[in-house]
Order: structure tokens, then sequence, then C-alpha cells
């Protein structure tokens, strides 16, 4: 039955013209079950540190990262075990210790297939106060490419300090240098040290957006300039953490809002989706 009524625990992407039609539980567990027969369609995955702010203000969980680690082996159960295309980390340092990433990491190869190979696309970000010699050798030392710089509007103006950074991710041989400027309401106020960015760090692109998000592995223009919305990936993603949103083919999965719900239904081995009314 076809209904276009809109549904709170649904995020569709605003370029989607289609109507809604509301499946079971049941129904969304066969989709789930054909999803994985098809071990060769590769998925993208990510997180979100900030996703995960709650678990330190509850007394009752130890570690953050297990808590990451429960929803990793609940996916790999109803997914299966299959490629990465594109893994994306944002903020893991606001509240992850070191050691809980390495076991985040181990979690992530122990149930998909990582690449190793020099042409993967393992992005992580972070702002640009959490950069410093001894978080970007951990990171690297994990098997990420990429990084991602996130910027506010403050940031923008002491150019030499992010120069400085930008070398020091250079030195440890970073495939690929992303800019993002989450706060920038007005870009004619920034023009002129958008222009001093582009000229002075030479980033693979500046992102204009409040959240990071998955990307294109290749964006098309060196330098290019990218707005909420464009270049981002839609197909096959999952988005874990409190409120993540992921599309498998043409299912549309949110997890719980509440921390309470979410933590249940992985301490029972469930995902922690919604279980309805979810989109096809």
């Amino acid at each position: 039955m076809h209904n276009n009524e809109h549904t709170t625990n649904i995020a569709e992407h605003p370029t989607m013209q289609r109507r809604q039609t509301k499946i079971t539980e049941f129904e969304a567990t066969r989709l789930l079950e054909n999803f994985r027969r098809q071990p060769a369609r590769p998925i993208n995955i990510c997180i979100d540190g900030n996703a995960f702010a709650w678990v330190k203000q509850n007394n009752n969980i130890t570690s953050t990262g297990n808590t990451l680690c429960r929803e990793i082996h609940a996916w790999a159960e109803a997914i299966g075990q299959r490629n990465v295309d594109t893994l994306m980390l944002c903020y893991p340092f606001q509240y992850w210790q070191p050691y809980e990433l390495t076991e985040v990491m181990h979690a992530l190869a122990s149930h998909f297939c990582l690449s190793e190979s020099t042409q993967r696309c393992h992005r992580v970000a972070t702002k640009i106060s959490e950069i410093n010699n001894e978080h970007v050798a951990l990171l690297k030392g994990l098997g990420f490419n990429h990084y991602h710089i996130v910027l506010s509007r403050d940031d923008l103006v002491d150019i030499p300090r992010l120069e400085s950074l930008v070398k020091l991710i250079r030195q440890y041989s970073f495939s690929g240098i992303g800019i993002q400027i989450h706060d920038a309401d007005c870009l004619d106020d920034l023009r002129d040290h958008v222009k001093d960015v582009q000229q002075k760090v030479a980033p693979d692109y500046i992102y204009i957006g409040l959240h990071p998000k998955l990307l294109n592995r290749e964006i098309q223009s060196k330098g290019a300039m990218i707005f909420d919305g464009e270049e981002e990936l839609e197909e096959d993603c999952i988005y874990m953490g409190l409120e993540g949103t992921s599309r498998l083919q043409s299912l549309v999965l949110q997890n719980f809002c509440s921390p309470q719900r979410y933590l249940s239904a992985l301490e029972s081995g469930h995902l922690p989706v919604n279980p309805g009314p979810l989109s096809i």
C-alpha cells in the first residue's frame, strides 16, 4: 500500500521524488536477507564520534568503543561480511581513547573486508584543534589515508596555523586532504579566506556543510568547492551510532534516537534500528 504521509523516522534526501511504502519489521528482515545474498555488492560506512557522546554520561557503560563494536557485529550478522568501498570516521578523539580506536578498527577488519590497496578511501574527519603529531601517527597506523579537516569561521583567520598542520599531515603521506567549513552561513564574508586556503593549502576539495558525510572517492576537479548534498554517496551507505540513517539499495533504516532503546537492542544482539515504518 502506497502512502505519502511523512514519517518521523525516515530521513529522505531532498532530491528524491518518490512515494513512500511502509513495510513491516518482518519484510525489512527479508529485504536485508536479500541484500545479504549479494556478497559482491560493497558497502560504505560512516561512524560519527558525536553520535556516542551520550555513552560518557552513562555510568553503566565502561567503554564507548565496545558499544560501537557491538553495532559493527550486528551489521555484519545482518548483511554478511563484505568489502568496504569507503570508510569515514568523524571526530574520533572527542569520545574515544586511542586503545578504543584500535579496538574499533580491529572489529571492522574482523567483520568486513577493509582494503589495504593504495586506492582505498579511508577518510578521517577531525577539528583542527585535534591535529597533532601523536594523533596523525595513530590514524596513519590504523590505515587512514585521507584527512578531512573541519574548520570554523574563526579557524580561517589563522591560515599559517592551517598551513603548518597540513604540512604535518602530508609528512605522513596521506593520499588526500580536504577542508570542511561547518558554519559558513554567508560565503561572501569568507571569500578572501577561502581563496587563501585554496592558494596556500591546495586541498583536494573545500566542503561547505554542517556535518561530515560520505563523499565520492574521487572529486572531479582539484580544489573543488562542494556544497552540502553534492558529491555525496547515497547508495549502500551505513551510518552507525545514535540516529544514524542507512540506505541499502532501496531500503532506508534509521537507528534509534533513544540511547536506552539503542543500547537495549545491541544487548539483545539486534540491529538498533526502528522496526517501522521503514521505507523502500
